[in-house]
């Protein structure tokens, strides 16, 4: 008799299938019996695991998170030619691509958090701040290095960044702005690196 309780290669297919059917439909409509089916895994086990909709939706945000916090940089590395300018670009430019590589999944769970506001928040409390929280670490070591002014509030600085950079991206890529105008991106990073790094570093 099963446990109910999912090892990590099972939550890993049941977060796979999940994604893949959020990627044809909403949320409200992937039944318990579509899941099971597409992962294999017994319904029972997945309700006794999981308990909710909404928290298979959690788990597969943060795994999100894990991938794209496991794409960057570790925030004490520079290699000894860099400044932090330059630094600051690849980071910004990465974060770019790991967001561009999940928009259809971004797009989709915006369409539902404008329905659904429990999913508006999950979202926002599981993305956007924890993805905050990465780009705040790396200025926080900054700071810490003396680099940045000591009266800067680096997670304000962090939120407003990166607010700004996916912002872009989602009105070019989501909402069509891509058929009006191609989104320069090294221009993009560039200018919106100089505009933090003119408001934060230490003179």
């Amino acid at each position: 008799m099963s446990s109910g309780v999912l090892n990590s290669e099972q939550q890993r297919s049941v977060m796979d299938a999940a994604t893949q059917l959020m990627s044809n439909q909403s949320l409200s409509e992937i039944t318990l019996e579509q899941l099971t089916r597409a992962c294999g895994i017994p319904a029972f086990d997945i309700v006794r695991h999981y308990h909710s909709k909404e928290n298979i939706l959690a788990a597969v945000l943060e795994r999100e998170l894990e991938l794209i916090a496991g794409a960057v940089s570790a925030p004490e590395l520079r290699f000894p030619s860099e400044t932090l300018q330059d630094e600051l670009q690849v980071l910004a430019k990465i974060m770019l691509q790991e967001y561009r590589n999940r928009l259809p999944f971004m797009g989709k769970l915006l369409s539902e958090a404008m329905q659904n506001p429990e999913i508006g928040v999950l979202f926002y409390s599981k993305f956007i701040l924890q993805g905050r929280l990465l780009f705040t670490e790396f200025l926080n070591i900054r700071q810490g290095r003396g680099e940045l002014r000591h009266d800067v509030d680096v997670e304000a600085a962090a939120a407003l960044f990166l607010s700004a950079m996916t912002g872009i991206l989602l009105v070019m890529e989501l909402f069509g702005g891509k058929q009006v105008e191609p989104l320069d991106e090294e221009r993009v990073v560039r200018e919106m690196s100089d505009i933090l790094l003119r408001g934060i570093l230490k003179q």
